[in-house]
């Protein structure tokens, strides 16, 4: 692998200014190329010169997000649902469960984890409220995870929802396809969160044995695409009737009968309605510039891991103890696109970096730190002496 990758492609993310900031926010948002303004420009100028007439361009750019997904998740005909967010396709599949099609005299029953992102999290927590049977899983020990998932999984269990990569510790999931083999035997409908995996840890469908799941994600964190790129996909031998439904569902039943709501298949059956496709345009010029770049997922990942790692043995040789920072338990291959460190003074951590000019965040007491293919080993070198000066002040 080139080490100089960042200098050759720093040029190419100059509106972002990545030379001069180090930006250790990579988890979740990654700069924009420069390319990704001639796509929303491209919107702008298709919408001026054709008018209402600009949709048969704009869906050609949607089904290019699809292909980008399908290639990621090496599947090249999978059925791709598109929303604005991922709460958004959540809903839509929440609204497909069977539970809410029949007459049980039971709670609604969903399994989940304590890793999950807000959009999942939030949403599962206002149902608790309403008296719904919400099993939350805690995510360690993570040896036993995938057992304690199956444990709670049973005939009353209406769906299971949990991640492949855990968004605040960073760890992957890698038993998620026994959890999803174990719904799938008892007919459960199972939800995988990729949007920590998607384009920094290769996400075959086959080979993480989940391919009958549903998986969300999208282009706002690794793929650069921006806001209004996240994508829902469909497991192929199912058909769906969610009771949340946009009018595009109907594209592809025009000839049903009156007064009847259809559903198209496949990916139809979850389509959305009128949307702005100014984060399609954009997203497609950013998938050119990787495929130009060759920035597959592959080498993303080894960039992203030689990072981590500069990090991670960066952290380890001035010490844990000295810094107040506790590096995670799990090993670097089974880290996700983020170095989490364990810190009561995270949110602390987080201002004074930022005054140094490193942007990161955190997450409760997890100060996370996320690298980019544009962030250079001196950024990183960098980051790590202004780290070790602010715990002298901290």
């Amino acid at each position: 692998m080139n080490k100089n990758i960042a200098a050759q492609l720093q040029p190419y993310y100059a509106d972002f200014n990545v030379e001069s900031r180090i930006l250790l926010s990579g988890h979740s948002h990654q700069a924009w190329p420069d390319a990704a303004k001639k796509g929303m420009l491209d919107c702008y100028y298709d919408a001026a010169k054709h008018v209402d007439e600009k949709w048969g361009n704009a869906l050609a750019k949607a089904d290019c997000v699809r292909d980008f997904y399908r290639h990621l998740m090496g599947e090249p005909n999978g059925q791709i649902a598109l929303g604005s967010s991922t709460h958004e396709l959540i809903l839509r599949f929440l609204s497909d469960l069977k539970y809410f099609k029949t007459s049980l005299n039971r709670p609604l029953k969903i399994v989940t984890t304590d890793g999950e992102f807000h959009s999942l999290r939030r949403q599962l927590q206002r149902l608790k409220e309403l008296n719904c049977t919400i099993e939350v899983v805690p995510v360690h020990p993570s040896d036993t995870l995938a057992q304690r998932l199956m444990d709670k999984i049973d005939v009353d269990t209406d769906a299971i929802m949990l991640s492949a990569v855990f968004f605040n510790t960073s760890e992957i999931f890698d038993d998620v396809g026994l959890v999803a083999q174990a719904a799938k035997s008892l007919n459960v409908p199972c939800l995988v969160d990729a949007y920590h995996a998607l384009n920094v840890v290769p996400f075959n469908l086959q080979r993480w044995q989940i391919e009958s799941a549903f998986v969300v994600g999208g282009g706002y964190k690794y793929c650069q695409a921006g806001e209004g790129n996240c994508m829902m996909r469909i497991p192929a031998d199912h058909q769906g009737s969610p009771i949340i439904t946009g009018w595009y569902a109907e594209f592809d039943v025009l000839n049903q009968a009156p007064g009847k709501v259809g559903y198209g298949a496949g990916q139809s059956a979850f389509a959305g309605s009128t949307y702005d496709p100014v984060s399609h345009y954009r997203a497609v010029a950013v998938f050119d510039f990787f495929k130009q770049q060759q920035l597959t997922d592959v080498f993303l990942r080894d960039i992203n891991q030689r990072q981590i790692g500069r990090l991670w043995q960066g952290i380890e040789a001035v010490g844990e103890h000295q810094l107040g920072l506790k590096l995670p338990e799990h090993h670097l291959q089974a880290n996700g696109g983020f170095l989490s460190l364990t810190t009561d003074k995270a949110s602390d951590w987080v201002q004074k970096l930022g005054e140094h000019n490193v942007l990161c965040d955190s997450r409760g007491h997890q100060l996370r730190l996320g690298t980019a293919p544009y962030v250079s080993d001196k950024q990183i070198d960098q980051a790590l002496n202004i780290i070790e000066d602010i715990a002298k002040v901290i």
